[in-house]
Order: structure tokens, then sequence, then C-alpha cells
């Protein structure tokens, strides 16, 4: 059996987006930006986009 692709998996394009609270999300670039967010980094490479995360998270 094999496992489907996921819109989180390594490989994909994605989004770090942040909200008015100043948390920090990743986001697939594919999917619309959710209301209430904004686009801080990318669209890049997913790994490009945790460690722009975790260092916020700093």
């Amino acid at each position: 059996m094999t496992r489907q692709s996921g819109p989180f998996d390594p490989g994909h394009r994605h989004l770090v987006l942040e909200n008015a609270d100043g948390r920090l999300s990743l986001w697939p670039a594919w999917r619309a930006v959710p209301a209430g967010w904004e686009v801080r980094f990318g669209p890049a490479p997913q790994e490009e986009c945790v460690l722009r995360v975790e260092a916020g998270r700093g």
C-alpha cells in the first residue's frame, strides 16, 4: 500500500503566515490565505519555511 502525498509533506512549496496575535503558521502555497492571516515569507520549500517559523518562536 502506498501513502498519498499530503499538503504538508516535504517537497511542496509553503508560506509562513502571521495572524494579528503574532502567531506564525506553515501553510501550503496552493491554498488561499485564510482571513486574518498575512504572508510573511514564501512561497518557498517547506524546509525553509519551517526554519522561519522556528526562528520566529525564539
